[in-house]
């Protein structure tokens, strides 16, 4: 056993094996990508600063509530993504547009345990079709709405960024039971660009993406799908 620790401590293996930071390449234009790796959990359409059905069918809550602070101003119109990110993954965060922080929202919640929707979501996609099936019942592709308390009471961190052409996109880390820390590598002021690593968080967690959203804005992911932070596109506007 020791040679096996000291092998995997020259070697570095142990690092590689548990903080995964793969090299992205940003796609060009006016596009938004995934800040994390992970699952869609769900895509939401906000109005005048309303987030429709985050956690349960038919329960809607006010942005600040989910940011656990007030926007820079007001979101009449925009997107709220969530993205389940599996301990396994890459728990790497990057820059959905170009930008610069303009601020940083802590919230010092609890940290609640997401194993249970984790486990749901691994079980539901290692079933052929599954998704697919449930989507055209009209029920959540997940079917997790018990287990996700933590989407509004866990303790986060959001990041605001303000985009090249004016837009505000916050990108939102909620911590799980499990995580130790959320880390965060630029400081308000800095300006970033698309897929720049912004931080990590050290086991699995989920990071969700809102910003506004104009009439051109066109959301390209859906609920099921797989997300690569700094590549995958989930915007165009």
């Amino acid at each position: 056993m020791g040679v096996l620790l000291r092998f995997a401590a020259v070697t570095d293996y142990l690092y590689h094996a548990s903080v995964k930071d793969p090299e992205r390449t940003p796609p060009p234009g006016r596009v938004i990508v995934a800040p994390a790796d992970g699952t869609v959990l769900y895509v939401r359409k906000i109005t005048g600063g309303i987030i429709p059905e985050v956690i349960k069918r038919g329960v809607a809550v006010p942005v600040v509530d989910h940011l656990k602070g007030e926007p820079l101003r007001p979101i009449s119109n925009g997107y709220l993504i969530g993205i389940y990110m599996n301990a396994q993954g890459v728990h790497i965060n990057r820059a959905p547009d170009n930008g610069i922080v303009r601020t940083q929202i802590v919230f010092n919640g609890p940290h609640l345990n997401m194993t249970s929707a984790e486990k749901k979501i691994i079980l539901t996609q290692l079933v052929p079709g599954l998704v697919t099936l449930r989507k055209a019942l009209k029920y959540p592709p997940h079917a997790i709405e018990q287990e996700t308390d933590y989407i509004l009471k866990s303790a986060r961190e959001t990041l605001v960024l303000e985009g090249e052409q004016g837009m505000r996109l916050y990108v939102i880390r909620i911590a799980d039971y499990y995580v130790g820390k959320i880390l965060t590598w630029v400081p308000e002021g800095t300006r970033v660009t698309r897929g720049q690593r912004l931080g990590m968080i050290t086991w699995g967690s989920q990071t969700d993406l809102l910003f506004e959203a104009t009439p051109a804005t066109a959301v390209t992911v859906k609920v099921g799908d797989y997300v690569y932070a700094g590549e995958t596109i989930v915007a165009r506007y």
